[in-house]
C-alpha cells in the first residue's frame, strides 16, 4: 500500500518578479515567474510494510547488489539533500536518481517545473524522492529555490533533470562542501574557447568574476550544474536569492565564504537542446545575461559605496580578463 503525505508550500516570491518574468532588471526574457501560489502537492511517497511481516527478499540478486553498493557509497559527515529541476524530463529522471541514490542522500527533491509528460509518475517510483509540482515553467533557478527552502540537510546538491550524471563525477562536489567549502562549482574552462570567440553568456561569467576579485573562478557560475552549497551559504545568501544565481554568486564572495572549483562535468555536451536555448540572442541567453547584468548593477553599488571602484578599474578588468582568456 502506498503512502502520501501532501505538504503545501507558499510564500516563496521576490521583489519585482511577476508571472511572466522579472521586471525592472535589461535583458530578462519572460518566462520566469513567482513560486508564490504556484506549487499544486509535495507528495512523500514510501512504501509501508504489513506489521509482522518478515524480511524482504531480495529479486534476482538485488539484495546483494544494494549491500554493495552501500559498502563503496560515500559516507558523509553531514547530511545530503539534492534538489533537481525538471521540466519534461520523463526519460533522463530515472536514470538520474539511480545515480543520486549511490550518493546516499538524507532526502530528494525534485521540482517538476510544469510538466505535462509522465515526469511526475516515473519519479514517484523513487520512494525517497520528495515530488515537487509547479502546474506552470516556473524556470530552473525558481526550482532550485523553492527547493533549497525545502531542505533539511547541511549539504545542497543542485542538479537539472535533463542531464544523467554518473555519481562518481557529483562525489567531488559534495566532497568538497562536506569538508568546509561553501560553494562549490563546475570548473568548464577546459571546454571554452578563447575569449574572442566566447558567446555572450560565458563572457558575462568570466567578467563578473574578475569584478568580484575572483578571476581563478574563471566561467564558473552558480547558473550552472553541478554545484553544491554548505548550509551556511544558504542561510548567508538567502533561498530567495538563488533565483539570481550570479547574485547568489556575488553575494557569496563578497560575504567571505569559501568558494572554489570543485570538479568538472561536460555539461554543454549535455545540456538538452530547446527551442529556447539555441541561436544568437535566444531566451534562455537574454535571462542569463540580465541576470549577470542585476548582480553587476549590485556589485557594483556595494564597491562603489566603499569607495572600492573606479571606471579606470573597470576598464583594468576588462583588459585583465581580455588577455587572461586569449592566453589559455
Amino acid at each position: 500500500m502506498m503512502a502520501e503525505q501532501e505538504l503545501s508550500v507558499s510564500g516563496l516570491s521576490s521583489a519585482g518578479r511577476t508571472a511572466s518574468g522579472r521586471s525592472g532588471a535589461p535583458g530578462h526574457a519572460a518566462g520566469r515567474g513567482t513560486a508564490r501560489g504556484a506549487v499544486k502537492s509535495v507528495k512523500r511517497t514510501g512504501r509501508r510494510r504489513p506489521a509482522g511481516a518478515g524480511p524482504r527478499r531480495s529479486r534476482s540478486g538485488r539484495g546483494s547488489a544494494s549491500r554493495a553498493a552501500a559498502r563503496t557509497s560515500p559516507a558523509w559527515r553531514g547530511s545530503l539533500s539534492v534538489i533537481i529541476s525538471a521540466r519534461n524530463e520523463e526519460e533522463t529522471l530515472p536514470k538520474l536518481l539511480e545515480q543520486v541514490m549511490r550518493l546516499r542522500p538524507l532526502e530528494i527533491i525534485v521540482v517538476l517545473n510544469g510538466c505535462s509528460d509522465r515526469s511526475f509518475r516515473r519519479t514517484r517510483l523513487c520512494p525517497q524522492a520528495t515530488v515537487v509540482c509547479l502546474p506552470e515553467p516556473a524556470g530552473h533557478d525558481v526550482g532550485r529555490s523553492l527547493g533549497a527552502k525545502l531542505s533539511r540537510g547541511e549539504l545542497l546538491l543542485f542538479l537539472d533533470g535533463d542531464m544523467v550524471i554518473p555519481a562518481g563525477q557529483l562525489t567531488p562536489f559534495v566532497a568538497a562542501v562536506d569538508r568546509g567549502v561553501d560553494v562549490a562549482l563546475n570548473d568548464l574552462d577546459p571546454l571554452l574557447p578563447p575569449f574572442g570567440l566566447s558567446d555572450a553568456v560565458t563572457r558575462c561569467k568570466l567578467y563578473l568574476n574578475q569584478v568580484l576579485g575572483r578571476p581563478d573562478l574563471g566561467a564558473s557560475s552558480m547558473t550552472a550544474v553541478p554545484h553544491a552549497l554548505s548550509r551556511r551559504a544558504l542561510e548567508s545568501i538567502g533561498y530567495r536569492e538563488l533565483m539570481v544565481p550570479p547574485k547568489a554568486l556575488a553575494l557569496a564572495v563578497l560575504g567571505g565564504l569559501q568558494v572554489e572549483k570543485a570538479g568538472a562535468v561536460n555539461v554543454i555536451k549535455q545540456n538538452r537542446l530547446r527551442l529556447g536555448n539555441t541561436g544568437a540572442g535566444n531566451p534562455t541567453e537574454r535571462l542569463i545575461s540580465g541576470d549577470h547584468a542585476e548582480a553587476l548593477a549590485w556589485v557594483i553599488a556595494q564597491q562603489r559605496s566603499g569607495g572600492q571602484l573606479t571606471a579606470e578599474h573597470l576598464q583594468e578588468h576588462r583588459r585583465q580578463i581580455a588577455a587572461w582568456r586569449n592566453a589559455l
